[in-house]
């Protein structure tokens, strides 16, 4: 018999070693999420009040959690993720990278939808919309006629995805549509075709669309369409923001108005349906915005390229940051229920009966990431080797140096860029 053993209890060993594993490699997954929860209460009341609002469709700012590294940002987002998919969104957290630039809109959207997730389902988001909002009795009709109109603010493509999916469709174009949806190009020649064989051809206007306008129109109809198709709506949640601290000035102009879109902030015109989360560090605002006085010279900065609406949206994502909520230092009675559960857990993984962990010093620098690494070493080589040796913290400071190799230079003429596809 397997070390992981069988049925109910081997699935919870496994469960169990799973856990321990992302904590110690300080990636939290679900499971690792599952075990400590968050004590976060005020942030969740926050979140939950935001994710109502996106379900009536009425207008509220996304939320922007700040803590210093290892205060559990990453494992706070993973815990409002559960419970946003647990409410019926669709959700999708992404971290800011160098795949990930968030100063072009298109690529952000693409990585987003790439994790998008419904709880319950294995399947595409999009794919499971689509199909049932072709199940709708006049649901995809009367999509079209919204998209159709002025105040959905999306150009002819959209509509005409919509006219075509209410009739029978050759699989390649639905698979070409769904892409579309999802970050590629529309495909223009295969729409064209299908509509010229329903005699609705001349209906639709497929001429190019700007990138950086595609990208913002997409990302106002897939809400709608998630909504439509009765889920609650569409969270995202933004991880490791910080990493803008590192681009040039322009780049990170863009992203503060990027970021602002996403959280929905005034003049971002985020569309109903979707609410937005971001996290970031705590020292941010010091060794960044002011520092460097963003918020002074970046808005001219866009102002001189011809960008007056992101040289607004940058002051109010500078803002939001500045206003984010902190999350709490651990206190004696968090980490003592943390450090138990925790024993439990390492126990249930290894077979193997851990002692209680020892809370050791509270220092300002050491944050609950350090105490749950720490007590799994601890037991690590208590289990191997049957000794317990003294844990040492350094903490690394924080690198806002810009590096130019993490955005590249964002074209004059698509200051938003997009994750295009060939047609």
């Amino acid at each position: 018999m397997s070390e992981a053993g069988t049925g109910e209890a081997g699935e919870d060993r496994v469960a169990a070693r799973s856990a321990i594993e992302a904590l110690r490699a300080g990636v939290p997954n679900g499971a690792a999420i599952r075990l400590l929860g968050s004590v976060e209460q005020e942030i969740e009341t926050a979140f939950d009040a935001g994710l109502e609002a996106a379900w009536r469709a009425a207008a509220a700012p996304g939320l922007v959690i700040a803590g210093g590294f290892g205060a559990g940002k990453s494992h706070l987002l993973g815990y409002l993720r559960e419970a946003a998919l647990q409410q019926g969104f669709v959700v999708s957290q992404v971290a800011v990278s160098k795949e990930t630039p968030l100063n072009l809109p298109g690529v952000m959207f693409a990585a987003a939808m790439r994790v998008a997730a419904v709880q319950g389902h294995a399947d595409d988001p999009v794919t499971l919309a689509l199909d049932a909002l072709q199940r709708r009795a006049g649901a995809v009709q009367d999509m079209e006629a919204w998209a159709s109109t002025p105040g959905a603010e999306v150009s002819q493509p959209f509509a005409a995805l919509l006219h075509l999916l209410s009739r029978q469709m050759d699989p390649a174009l639905r698979r070409g549509l769904e892409a579309f949806l999802a970050g590629a190009r529309p495909p223009v020649s295969a729409m064209r075709k299908a509509l010229g064989a329903l005699g609705a051809r001349r209906m639709f206007d497929l001429a190019t669309v700007p990138p950086a306008r595609l990208a913002q129109e997409r990302a106002r109809f897939v809400p709608e369409l998630f909504r439509r198709a009765g889920f609650a709506g569409w969270c995202v949640l933004i991880d490791e923001v910080e990493l803008i601290g590192r681009y040039g000035p322009l780049q990170r102009a863009l992203a503060y108005a990027e970021l602002a879109r996403w959280l929905g902030l005034e003049g971002g015109q985020r569309p109903p349906g979707l609410y937005a989360a971001a996290a970031i560090t705590d020292d941010y605002k010091d060794m960044v915005i002011n520092a460097r006085q963003d918020d002074e010279k970046l808005p001219a900065r866009l102002e001189l390229k011809g960008l007056p609406l992101q040289a607004a949206l940058v002051g109010r994502a500078i803002a939001a940051i500045q206003r984010a909520r902190l999350l709490h230092p651990p206190g004696v009675e968090e980490l003592q229920r943390h450090a138990e559960r925790l024993r439990r857990c390492y126990s249930d993984a290894y077979g193997w009966p851990a002692p209680p962990a020892a809370i050791g010093e509270r220092r300002a620098n050491r944050t609950m990431r350090h105490h749950i690494r720490g007590w799994i070493m601890q037991w690590d080589m208590l289990r191997l080797e049957g000794v317990a040796p003294a844990v040492e913290i350094e903490e690394a400071p924080s690198d806002y140096s810009e590096d130019d190799r993490l955005t590249e230079p964002v074209p004059e003429d698509d200051p938003g860029g997009d994750a295009a596809a060939p047609d």
